[in-house]
């Protein structure tokens, strides 16, 4: 599906709602907190707004809403859906920008257009595609007393000092523009009256194309940069036997050799961690037995970290900004052959694995 002229008009749908606000009461505005971004039908696409109202009674008390339309133009949509609010709509304290699975398969590239030019909306906004609509997921009523913008929001943001990289606005779109790394964006799912993280969207160029998921988000995190936290369960055996590990520090260093020609790529990995269960009948009475445990971990990691690059390699995605860091290392870099030699480029992981403590006492 093409939406023509879909960019400019989605700009203007921005200024339309942001309007001047400047005197204006708090409780005469709904404050837009989210965007939710959907495909309509062939000829027209779907905005939905999650907005936030202060009451002047009740002890200020927040109340959250939805408002959506449909057009065949950004603009229209936008329109559409301010002609059902009685109030000023200002954009400046957006938290979330949500786009349906649906379109974001099709591509985001005049959304994301729309959004980039507009001067309120931050760089620190996050992304998020939606297994299935932006709609349904931002009308929904959720626990914890929280509007869904600022549970969303939460969500996210205690998740990054976990499991989930560091993702937002501008970190896509430096994915987005760069000839070495592919963008990426967190992967959520609506589940009853919750929201759950479900993996990472991976895109090539505009388009949803590929997803890491949950299970996996540990293992591309150490890998992509380092880290405070991070929890992981790693195989210690072939007997469906299991190390949980919570990351205390992590760091990340890649090096490169060969870079225009037979690129070779070592990644080094070092993590500080407490070991906290083990579900089988290891024994750690002595040092000996820590650091074979630790070596067993260290096996998994590396095997799991090697499995998603070759993942990435054959579907020729780099969210790891392989290629990025090829260019800082080598003279004479272009990205047209880069392209070229990525999916066969030799890529080795060397983990070494500490652990701090093993809360068991013998």
């Amino acid at each position: 599906m093409v939406i023509k002229k879909r960019s400019i008009l989605i700009s203007c749908c921005f200024l339309l709602l942001a309007g001047c606000v400047q005197g204006e009461a708090i409780e005469n505005l709904q404050i837009v907190e989210s965007f939710g971004y959907d495909i309509a039908d062939r000829k027209k696409y779907q905005l939905t707004l999650a907005v936030t109202m202060f009451s002047p009674s009740e002890n200020a008390a927040i109340k959250g809403e939805t408002i959506s339309d449909e057009n065949y133009t950004g603009y229209g949509a936008a329109w559409s859906a301010g002609r059902k609010s009685p109030k000023t709509m200002p954009t400046g304290k957006t938290l979330v920008t949500l786009f349906g699975e649906e379109l974001a398969k099709e591509g985001i590239n005049d959304v994301i257009d729309g959004i980039e030019r507009h001067p309120t909306i931050g760089g620190l906004v996050d992304f998020c595609v939606i297994e299935g609509e932006a709609k349904e997921l931002l009308e929904g009523e959720y626990a914890f007393g929280q509007t869904v913008s600022r549970y969303l929001k939460s969500l996210l943001e205690q998740n990054k000092k976990m499991n989930l990289p560091i993702t937002n606005f501008h970190a896509f779109m430096y994915g987005f523009y760069s000839k070495g790394q592919t963008p990426f964006m967190p992967l959520i799912q609506k589940e009853g009256d919750q929201i759950k993280l479900t993996g990472l969207a991976l895109f090539k160029e505009d388009k949803y194309v590929d997803k890491i998921n949950a299970n996996q988000l540990f293992i591309f995190k150490m890998l992509y940069e380092s880290m405070k936290g991070g929890t992981y369960e790693a195989s210690i055996s072939e007997q469906d036997k299991y190390a949980a590990i919570e990351s205390v520090e992590s760091n990340v260093n890649y090096t490169v050799s060969q870079g225009i020609s037979n690129p070779k790529v070592d990644i080094n990995v070092e993590i500080k961690a407490f070991l906290n269960e083990v579900n089988s009948n290891v024994e750690l009475k002595n040092k000996e037995d820590e650091e074979n445990l630790e070596k067993l971990i260290e096996e998994d990691l590396k095997e799991n970290g090697l499995k998603l690059i070759k993942q990435f390699q054959e579907k020729e995605l780099d969210p790891l900004g392989i290629g990025d860091k090829v260019r800082s290392q080598t003279r004479g870099w272009e990205s047209s052959k880069w392209s070229n030699l990525y999916p066969n480029a030799t890529v080795d992981i060397k983990t070494k694995v500490d652990i701090l403590e093993t809360g068991i006492i013998n």
